[in-house]
């Protein structure tokens, strides 16, 4: 019996077909196909909640707690970006011009959220920042897609504030795009593993520390009342309102970007600040550097760097405030403020 063999070039396309089917189905499964489970809804124990008076029960200034240094801020190991100050002054020194577009005052929160608009180095910048005081640090929420925690979970923000009927959200960390991220959400840990990234912690204390890789200890956040974790950053303020010297990030990410950020003045006191951008004429973004005088302009103690681009979006009852490019994307993850009945 005559046994007809393939040419050697028909063999070389069968055997790359074959290995672009084994990657292909490789992405398919890591970055593609949702991988996750469904989480429970998470309330603080009541009587560990620490209380803070809100401004329209006393007199309203950072809820009468001293801003004091709450990091042990050291920037041996993130010297990767030094810091520019010709942006940092530049930005300080544009002259903003500030509305303001809600205001709201529930029994748990009190928000107050201001378009600002300035010029810096001839470029046009436009973000938005909701001062935010909360009774305690419980009211201070995030959400996943989809409500589930994985991989390739995906929604709008909007949608996301929606669900949770959210007063304010802002967009999270993303977490869901890797698996080395620090994930505590709610006062459940989902995973601890930063990599090498800066992490953000808010304590059930009301107090918002970052740390970088080295200096995070994941048994020791949780012993201590960790409430929210995310894996972002870079952190943008050295826990005294100070800006580092360096930040633990890349030049690519400090180019002029949309961006989103949460920082800390005192317990029960925070600002969550949006920045469009990448939009000729209406605003240009910011970078990192221009980012850190921004918060520490705002008052800021500590603050961190949040998933940016497409995805930085604030939304106010359930619409959106921001004016993200491309109409924004969807992501993991976001942080928010609920609505009261």
């Amino acid at each position: 019996m005559n046994r007809h063999r393939l040419p050697v070039w028909a063999l070389v396309i069968i055997d790359l077909a074959a290995a672009a089917v084994c990657v292909g189905l490789v992405l398919l499964v890591l970055y593609i196909i949702p991988q996750g489970s469904v989480v429970e809804n998470s309330a603080a124990d009541e009587e560990a909640v620490t209380q803070f008076a809100l401004p329209s029960e006393g007199s309203g200034v950072d809820l009468g707690i001293a801003a004091a240094s709450q990091n042990d801020w050291s920037h041996a190991d993130t010297l990767s970006l030094a810091a520019d100050q010709e942006e940092i002054k530049a930005f300080l020194a544009a002259e903003k011009t500030r509305e303001t577009l809600q205001e709201y005052a529930g029994s748990t929160s009190e928000i107050s959220i201001e378009k600002v608009s300035c010029t810096v180095d001839g470029e046009p910048v436009v973000y938005f920042v909701a001062d935010v005081y909360v009774s305690a640090t419980s009211v201070v929420q995030t959400a996943f897609a989809k409500n589930m925690y994985g991989r390739n979970i995906r929604d709008f923000v909007s949608s996301m504030a929606r669900d949770n009927q959210a007063i304010l959200a802002i967009s999270g960390d993303s977490y869901g795009e890797s698996d080395s991220t620090c994930v505590i959400r709610n006062g459940v840990v989902y995973n601890s593993n930063p990599g090498t990234s800066d992490v953000c912690v808010l304590f059930q204390d009301g107090v918002m520390k970052t740390y970088s890789a080295l200096e995070f200890d994941a048994e020791a956040v949780q012993a201590q009342g960790a409430w929210q974790a995310w894996t972002f950053g870079p952190a943008l303020l050295d826990g005294n309102g100070n800006i580092p010297d360096a930040f633990h990030s890349t030049e690519y990410l400090n180019k002029i970007n949309p961006r989103a950020a949460i920082g800390y003045i005192a317990p029960g006191h925070y600002k969550f600040v949006v920045v469009d951008g990448r939009q000729d004429g209406y605003s240009a973004g910011v970078t990192m550097n221009q980012l850190a005088a921004l918060m520490q302009e705002e008052g800021c103690m500590t603050a961190y760097n949040l998933d940016g681009g497409k995805s930085a979006v604030m939304v106010y009852d359930g619409e959106e405030i921001s004016k993200p490019v491309g109409a924004g994307r969807t992501i993991s993850d976001i942080i928010y403020i609920g609505a009261e009945e």
